[in-house]
């Protein structure tokens, strides 16, 4: 008898429970500015928000622009921003392909990563769109200096047929040698490459490409190179 009292009593109180913080949340929400709106209508709303708004960037343009163009006179910063866009176009379009080919080092790892990430289905990435593109940091040490590029852009994801709205963002990474004399000569994977035959430089020690011939140290000292991208 005490038993099924106890677990009416058990039953009540937590109906009691249930309808008190359903009540506390509704009059939250409605504060918030959720009037009349379902739990369901609110995650729904804000799916739709995070389809429409670009992926945020921390800007650090007025922290490291005088620093960039004082350490290198001359350079065409917005000339880089327009190579990292690229860079991300193109590395869409290899995962598109299924083809890394074209694609070295870390760049390489990135595309077949995302490759690898479909599992060998149908994907495209439809009306790519780019938002904006800041500098996201700098560095200069050992010999290299970096510039690291923030992106925001958005596509249509099509994956076997099923289309859906995506906002992204992706960091890539520059490098250029500025001194030889300070950088490990047995250094791997820079991302650099001959600029008469594409073929990769694998160690700063090289003084000309081991496939043409062609002299690069003086190549290497003059341009900043895409080294990696990582989505964020």
């Amino acid at each position: 008898m005490w038993f099924f009292i106890g677990v009416i009593v058990f039953i009540v109180f937590c109906f009691v429970v249930y309808f008190y913080f359903r009540r506390r949340i509704r009059r939250i929400l409605d504060k918030a500015g959720f009037v009349g709106m379902s739990l369901k209508d609110i995650i729904e709303q804000a799916r739709l928000e995070d389809q429409e708004n670009p992926k945020s960037l921390s800007s650090m343009d007025s922290v490291y622009l005088d620093t960039i163009k004082k350490d290198f006179p001359g350079i065409h910063i917005n000339e880089l921003k327009r190579e990292a866009e690229k860079m991300i176009l193109d590395c869409f379009q290899g995962v598109e392909d299924k083809d890394s080919s074209k694609f070295k080092g870390k760049i390489k790892s990135f595309v077949d990563s995302m490759i690898h990430d479909y599992d060998g289905k149908k994907v495209s990435f439809d009306q790519m769109k780019i938002h904006n593109t800041v500098v996201s940091s700098y560095r200069k040490e050992e010999g290299i200096a970096t510039i690291y590029f923030a992106t925001s852009f958005e596509y249509y994801l099509n994956v076997d047929g099923k289309s859906v709205k995506k906002q992204d963002r992706a960091k890539t990474e520059f490098i250029y040698v500025y001194d030889m004399n300070e950088v490990d000569a047995d250094l791997k994977v820079l991302g650099i490459h001959c600029p008469n035959c594409g073929s990769p430089i694998t160690s700063l020690g090289q003084k000309n490409c081991s496939y043409c011939g062609q002299l690069i140290l003086e190549f290497i000292g003059r341009v900043f190179t895409c080294n990696d991208i990582v989505r964020y």
